[in-house]
């Protein structure tokens, strides 16, 4: 009866390319990294593809923490791209933000083992997960503590299962790829995430200086499709590598050498099994490997953590003229001796804001809608609260 039909899944598979000449030669982490190169552009590429290739081919069998790589940036900049590579190595799929808890941890469950029946037979695996909104996280409980596991010591949720007065336990250690075009770590909800995460700043060819872009070894119009890449090769290779018990062993021993240099190493918890990795994969020096991600490090503080969403920016930029505007009008009713029209300066009528926020999207400036919840966050981010006063809404500065 199969010969009667099709297998269209080897015909896919025979039409994606292997692409060998984008894979340069040398050691493993080299090699994946060109593959990342190939299919995105980004800013300060030589700092960031290097941690994003070392936090993807990381051992979570053989780590003690589990970390997360944000991919953040605008609609269109290779987030999915990379975060397909990261899927593809393990011969997985992206999961979607619609995704229930259930549905991940099911996901983990069957991709943590080889033999997901019996739970034997550990293998590294990766959960990656595309177009997270904050309301996402913040609006579920079970999905944040998913996101917070950090130590393999602390990995287990509770979760009520069927059976009254049962509770399940779900071993939740897993390394995590997730993207958005919102920067996570500005809601003081999620704020705990920070510093779980390894964040990625993806930006638009045409909005990067000459200073940024430098690095990139393709343009545009040059970059591959991970789509039509066929990356069975690497991933054996990935998977080979730490099969190999010579490779495991040389892992440890890296952790043991990066535990005595604790002290020179930024965010040591969040970043020694990260650094371990690259080191091996890269046949790096553990001095070179721990400035590498150093260097990383000083440039998430300085460039991208400081980097302000879009829609801050447009507070920011609405607020203080706003404030300039009041205090002129202020001092133009004093001078004509009306004081009785003098208006608190820092107040600002939230629907005057509505309506320049729907502008602000509809013109483009803005990415995605701004939720109550997210626009009540940034403001008391900012000394704002909402104050009803004599019947009206305003937005009141507490100081």
């Amino acid at each position: 009866m199969s010969e009667d039909y099709l297998d269209y899944r080897l015909i896919r598979d025979s039409l994606a390319d292997e692409l060998e000449e984008i894979i340069v030669d040398g050691a493993l982490g080299e090699q994946i990294e060109s593959i990342c190169r190939a299919c995105a552009i980004l800013p300060y590429p030589d700092v960031q593809f290097p941690i994003i290739t070392s936090f993807i081919c990381s051992p979570v069998t053989l780590m003690s923490t589990a970390g997360c790589l944000f991919l953040w940036g605008s609609s269109g900049t290779g987030k999915s791209q990379i975060a397909t590579i990261a899927a593809s190595l393990y011969n997985a799929d992206t999961v979607l933000a619609n995704s229930t808890f259930a549905s991940l941890r099911n996901k983990i469950q069957q991709e943590r083992y080889y033999d997901p029946l019996r739970s034997e037979f550990e293998r590294n695996f990766l959960l990656v997960w595309e177009d997270i909104t904050p309301n996402l996280l913040i609006e579920n409980e079970n999905m944040l503590s998913l996101f917070k596991v950090f130590n393999r010591k602390n990995s287990r949720i509770t979760i009520s299962s069927q059976t009254p007065g049962q509770n399940m336990i779900f071993n939740a250690f897993a390394l995590k790829v997730i993207n958005s075009i919102h920067p996570l770590w500005t809601f003081w909800e999620l704020n705990e995430l920070k510093r779980r995460m390894f964040p990625m700043w993806f930006k638009k060819r045409q909005s990067m200086t000459s200073e940024e872009y430098a690095g990139n070894q393709f343009e545009l119009s040059e970059l591959s499709d991970i789509e039509d890449i066929n990356l069975g090769k690497i991933s054996s290779r990935l998977e080979m590598f730490w099969r190999d018990m010579n490779n495991c062993t040389n892992y440890a021993q890296t952790k043991r050498g990066l535990q005595k240099r604790k002290q020179d190493i930024a965010n040591y918890r969040l970043s020694i099994d990260v650094i371990a990795t690259h080191s091996m994969i890269y046949k790096s020096s553990m001095d070179n490997s721990i400035k590498v991600f150093n260097h990383y490090w000083e440039l998430a503080e300085t460039k991208i953590f400081a980097v302000s969403s879009g829609t801050e920016q447009f507070l920011d930029h609405f607020i203080a003229p706003s404030l300039e505007s009041k205090t002129k009008q202020n001092k133009q009713a004093t001078k004509a001796g009306f004081p009785e029209l003098i208006e608190p300066v820092t107040d600002i009528d939230p629907k005057t804001l509505k309506i320049a926020i729907e502008t602000a999207k509809n013109d483009g400036y803005l990415d995605s809608r701004v939720t109550v919840n997210e626009l009540t966050n940034l403001m008391k981010n900012r000394g704002y609260n909402m104050i009803n006063v004599n019947g009206k809404n305003l937005w009141k500065q507490i100081i």
